[in-house]
Parts: structure tokens; sequence; C-alpha cells
């Protein structure tokens, strides 16, 4: 079987973990050997940066990426075939449908913007209205990546038989105990703290995160906020007593911090899967996590589950964490072996029984 897998998002600005799990699907379905991938991206002068290369061959359209966007989303061409060739399925990756005479297998992430536009630009909420309107009458399967993207695409009008839940993994693996002081010293993090890492983007919900640092008082311990520059966030409001915003760190720091960490928040409005809650688990951290989406199916009884939306819960949950060193201990135990669960050749094995069935 051939397939071709849209990869533009590999040179956004801010990939994302929507590319990173495509990207990693990717690699495990080619380590397979039972499926012939080919990328399909717009035209670009240079390859994607390095830590956003894919593993498979690609294969440029003639167009840059907005036109080649809004063709695809208007006209519907051109073809993915102009440039890969013929293929038994087309996989949409992202928030764009491909077009092509080949079936359609669509990963929708999540439907945020359906329930809070006002987060997105007019163009993107456009674009994402666009691919949902696509995929109900194109695409034969429908990934999504937790039950809560499933039911959100069911309530949007996609056939529920038409969809299927394959949950990311991370190629995290446990970092050496050594490796946690490291990070905290070229840091300069002395004191124990809580840890944020994600794109800076308002459905992180960061603005409720420093309220209910706030209320913490004195306690001994920093908020340290990691992660990319996003969108429509006021990034001059992320700041206050013991904050540290530290940007964009390597992805080998990235799981340092997570270990270092005495308390993990990623209290996110609404998530289509979440790898920051899976990738912390792996490194033993207790998390700190939302009630209400994807995340609380990731972190299962293997964190402490608050609704977003209520400052007094989350403060309530880091204090608890930040007084209890037995019980942080206890619930990080049970988020690594929690972790362990999710595996790309898990979701390898899903996505491949996808493309079977779309071919059929």
């Amino acid at each position: 079987m051939r397939v071709a897998v849209t990869l533009e998002q590999c040179w956004h600005r801010v990939p994302g973990g929507t590319a990173r799990s495509t990207l990693d699907t990717v690699e495990a379905i080619a380590a397979r050997g039972d499926v012939e991938q080919v990328g399909v991206s717009a035209r670009h002068r240079s390859a994607a940066p390095g830590a956003w290369q894919p593993a498979i061959v690609v294969r440029p359209l003639p167009l840059p990426r907005n036109l080649l966007y809004d063709a695809w989303q208007r006209l519907r061409r051109p073809q993915v075939e102009r440039a890969t060739g013929p293929v038994d399925v087309v996989h949409s990756t992202a928030h764009v449908a491909a077009a092509s005479v080949a079936p359609m297998v669509a990963t929708v992430h999540d439907l945020h913007f359906l329930h809070e536009p006002s987060h997105f630009s007019r163009r993107g909420v456009s674009v994402f209205t666009r691919f949902l309107d696509i995929v109900r009458h194109e695409a034969r399967v429908v990934v999504c990546p937790s039950e809560a993207t499933r039911t959100d695409c069911e309530a949007a009008g996609v056939d529920r038989a038409r969809l299927r839940v394959i949950p990311w993994a991370t190629h995290a693996t446990p970092v050496p105990a050594g490796e946690a002081e490291r990070v905290r010293e070229s840091y300069g993090l002395s004191r124990p703290f809580v840890l944020f890492a994600g794109t800076i983007e308002p459905r992180k919900n960061l603005g409720r995160l420093l309220e209910a640092f706030a209320e913490l008082g004195d306690v001994d311990a920093d908020l340290v906020i990691v992660g990319p520059e996003g969108w429509s966030t006021d990034l001059a409001a992320i700041a206050g007593p013991r904050v540290r915003r530290l940007g964009f760190v390597p992805g080998a720091d990235r799981d340092a911090l997570y270990a270092a960490a005495t308390v993990v928040a990623y209290p996110s409005l609404r998530e289509g899967f979440g790898l920051p809650v899976l990738e912390a688990m792996v490194q033993g951290a207790a998390v700190v996590t939302s009630a209400t989406t994807s995340t609380a199916e990731v972190a299962g009884d293997a964190a402490v589950l608050v609704d977003p939306l209520d400052v007094d819960a989350i403060a309530a949950a880091l204090q608890r964490l930040l007084g209890d060193a037995e019980l942080v201990e206890r619930i990080g135990a049970a988020a690594r072996e929690r972790a362990a669960g999710f595996t790309w050749a898990r979701t390898a094995e899903a996505m491949v029984d996808a493309y079977r069935d779309a071919a059929t």
C-alpha cells in the first residue's frame, strides 16, 4: 500500500504537537516496512528545520503554502498525485484537507475553534471550518487522538462509524538524576518550582494558572514557563513575583525540567491529546491537569485533575502537592507506569488499519 501524507505543518512558524505527532507516527509506520509513505508539502526554498525533518521523502507541489491551502480548500486541486504519483490513500494530517483521487484519511486533532473562535484569527476560523466541511463529505476514515475529540466530531456532524480514536505516544525516556541537576544549574533554578511547558496561546489557560500561583502567597517555589510564543496571548501579562519565562528550550532540557519540577501544571481549556502531560508523566512528574478535556484521558488516575476554570481548585492542587513530598513521589511513580502504555508501535498499527479500511 502506498500512502501520501501531508507534512506542510513542519514548515509552520510553530509546528507544535500537530507536526510532532504526525512525524512520530510516520516514523513508526516506516519502521514496520509494510506501507510505503510519501510526504507532500508546498513549495519551499529549503528543507524543514532540523527537528522537524520527516523520516520519509517529501514531494513538493508547485505552489507556496497560502496559495496551496486556498486551492485545496476552495478548488480541491492540485491533486497530490501531481507530486507523488499514484497512491492508494491520502492522509490529511493537519487542518487543511489535501485534494486527491485516492480515498482520504483525515486527522482531526481538535475542534477548539468551534468552542472558542475568539482564540483564533478570522482566517484561521475560516480555514478550520472549511476543513471540517470537507472532512464531513469526503473522508472515509477520521482519526481522533482522543475520545474528547471524537465526541466533538460526532456533535459536529461526522458519522460515528467513520471515527477512530488513535492516541499518540512519545519517544521520551526517563532522564538520569544527574540531568535534572544539570538543568537546574543551567537555568538558575535553585528553588522548588512548578513547571508549565507548551506553546503560549489562549487555550493553555496561563492567566488562571498565574492567578492560582499568586494565591499561594509566600510559598517557597517558582513558576517556570517553557515554550515558544504562539498567538493571541498578551505575553507582557505572563509575569509576576517568582515567575520565570524561559521561552523555547531544547527537547532534552525540557524533559530534564519535567524530572526536576516538583509539580507540572497543565490546566489547558481544551486539547486534542495533550502531549506535554504524557511527556511529563514519562519523567515521573506529579501533574496537575484539566478534568474536562483529553488530558484527563491521558493522565487517568495518575495525576491531580481540576476544573481549569476554577482558580481556587488549581491553587489548592498546587498547594497540596508542594506541601506533600510523599504524595508527589507516589503520583510520579503511578504516572511513569501509566505512560509506559502509550507506544508509537501501537499508534502505527492502528493507523495502518485505518489506511487499509479507507483503501477498501
